[in-house]
C-alpha cells in the first residue's frame, strides 16, 4: 500500500440519478421558493475507472474525505461543470455541503432571478438533467492490488484506489450522469494517474490504451520517459513588465482567480509562473506587484495547469471589458501573446487582440468585452486549420485541455 500526497490535476466524478437522490423540494419556514438536494459523492460505493482489469481501476471514496476541504473550501454549484453556471456558493450563504453516511449532501438555493436556474428545475423534472458530479483535486489516496472473479471463472489482479482526502472544488448538475464514450473514460484514468505519479502504472495500463502516451506526454514502448509538469520553471526576467512566452498543460475547468491567487506563495518564481505582467518597479515577491494570474494553484502551493477560461477572459480585459487594465500600452502585445500561446497550446483560437483606441468587441460569456491593445506590427502567420491536423492529435488535445493533463505540442 502507497499513500501519495498530491495534487496535480482536477479530476471530475459522476453519479446517475438513481444514486445522486437529485430532488426539487419546498422550502422550510416561510422563506418560500425551492430547494435542490442531491448527493454529489457517495462513500464506499466501488466505481470501475476505464477498464480495471487492464487499463482502468477500481475507485471508491473514504468517508471524511471532505471533512478538511468542507472547512476551509468556497465551493460552487454549477450546472455541467460550467463556471458560467453559478447556481450557489457556499460563503454566499446559498449553498450548504455536508457529509452524512451516505456521502456528500447537497443541498442548494434555487433563484429564479437566474434564468437558467429555472431551466435547471424543469430540465429536473423532466428528466433531463440525470444526475449529479464533483471536480476534485486528490490529496491523499490509498492503491492497494485486488483479487476479483471475473465472468469466465478465472480471477485476475485489479488495481483500487481509495481517496482519503480531497480538495472539493465544485459540485455540478450534470446532463450526463455516466461516462458514455471511452475516450472520456481514458481522460478520467489519465487524470488520476498524473496525480498517482507512478510512471510504472502509467507504462503497464499504456500496452493495452497507447493513447495514453499521447494524453501523458509518454515516448518510447521500453525506455519510459517523465510527463511534462504542469507548469516548467519560471519565465526569464524581462527589461520590461510583461512575462515570457511559455507552454504548460491547460484546463478548462472552473476558474476562480482570488482563490488560485490565495494559495499562490509569496514568492517570485511561483509569482512569475502564475501570472502573464510584472510591474518592474514593484516588489518582485509581492502579488499585488503581479497583473493576469492564470495558472490554477494547488492547496501546497505549487502552479498546475494554465486555465483557458482565465486567459480568455484577460484578453479580454486587455480589450477593455471590466473597465480594462492599467498596465502600459507597450506591454499589451506581449501579455495577450502569452495568454494567446496558453489557448494555442489547447487547441483554441484566441480572441483578436484590438488596436488601442478601438471599439470594445461585442461581449461573450467567457470575455465578458474585449478592450485595447497594440495590434502587431506584422500579422503571425495564419492559423493551422483544424481540418490540417490530424483528427487523432486533435482528440488528444481536446481531451487533455478539458481535463488538464499534459498535452503535446505542435
Amino acid at each position: 500500500m502507497r499513500t501519495l500526497t498530491r495534487t496535480t490535476t482536477e479530476e471530475r466524478r459522476r453519479l446517475p440519478l438513481s444514486t445522486a437522490a437529485v430532488a426539487i423540494r419546498a422550502a422550510d419556514g416561510d422563506t418560500g421558493g425551492e430547494r435542490f438536494n442531491g448527493y454529489a459523492a457517495v462513500f464506499n460505493s466501488r466505481t470501475a475507472i476505464g477498464n480495471p482489469l487492464r487499463w482502468g481501476f477500481y475507485e471508491e471514496i473514504a468517508p471524511g474525505a471532505f471533512t478538511k476541504t468542507l472547512q476551509e473550501g468556497d465551493a460552487r454549484m454549477l450546472i455541467d461543470h460550467d463556471s458560467y453556471y453559478v447556481v450557489s456558493r457556499v460563503s454566499a450563504g446559498t449553498l450548504a455541503l455536508a457529509e452524512d453516511a451516505r456521502g456528500l449532501a447537497v443541498d442548494s438555493a434555487l433563484d429564479e432571478g437566474l434564468s437558467y436556474v429555472a431551466d435547471l428545475k424543469a430540465n429536473i423534472r423532466n428528466g433531463n438533467i440525470t444526475g449529479m458530479s464533483f471536480g476534485f483535486y486528490v490529496i491523499k489516496d490509498d492503491w492497494t492490488l485486488e483479487k476479483v472473479d471475473t465472468s469466465d471463472g478465472q480471477s485476475a489482479e485489479v488495481e483500487v484506489r481509495r481517496i482519503l482526502e480531497a480538495r472539493l472544488i465544485e459540485v455540478s448538475a450534470v446532463t450526463f450522469p455516466a461516462y458514455e464514450e471511452t475516450e472520456a473514460e481514458l481522460a478520467s484514468v489519465a487524470s488520476a494517474l498524473v496525480s498517482r505519479g507512478d510512471q510504472a502504472a502509467i507504462e503497464e495500463r499504456a500496452k493495452w490504451r497507447p493513447e495514453l502516451r499521447d494524453l501523458l506526454q509518454l515516448v518510447g514502448e521500453d525506455k519510459p520517459s517523465e510527463p511534462i509538469p504542469a507548469a516548467r520553471t519560471a519565465p526569464a526576467v524581462e527589461e520590461r513588465g510583461a512575462l515570457a512566452v511559455h507552454s504548460t498543460s491547460t484546463s478548462d475547468s472552473a476558474w476562480d482567480g482570488p482563490a488560485n491567487s490565495k494559495d499562490l506563495p509569496q514568492e517570485e518564481e511561483a509569482l512569475r509562473m502564475a501570472h502573464a505582467w510584472v510591474d518592474p518597479d514593484g516588489d518582485a515577491d509581492a502579488k499585488a506587484s503581479y497583473r493576469f494570474i492564470h495558472h490554477f494553484v494547488g492547496v501546497d502551493g505549487d502552479v498546475g495547469a494554465a486555465s483557458t477560461v482565465a486567459c480568455t477572459t484577460a484578453i479580454g480585459v486587455l480589450n477593455g471589458a471590466r473597465g480594462g487594465t492599467t498596465i502600459p500600452d507597450e506591454d499589451r502585445e506581449a501579455v495577450y501573446k502569452h495568454l494567446a500561446r496558453h489557448l494555442k497550446d489547447a487547441g483554441l483560437k484566441p480572441p483578436e487582440l484590438k488596436a488601442v483606441g478601438s471599439e470594445p468587441g461585442e461581449s461573450t460569456r467567457e470575455t465578458s468585452t474585449p478592450e485595447p491593445a497594440a495590434a502587431p506590427a506584422a500579422p503571425e502567420p495564419a492559423e493551422t486549420t483544424r481540418s490540417d491536423l490530424d483528427a487523432r492529435v486533435l482528440r488528444m488535445k481536446g481531451l487533455a485541455a478539458r481535463y488538464g493533463l499534459p498535452v503535446a505540442r505542435s
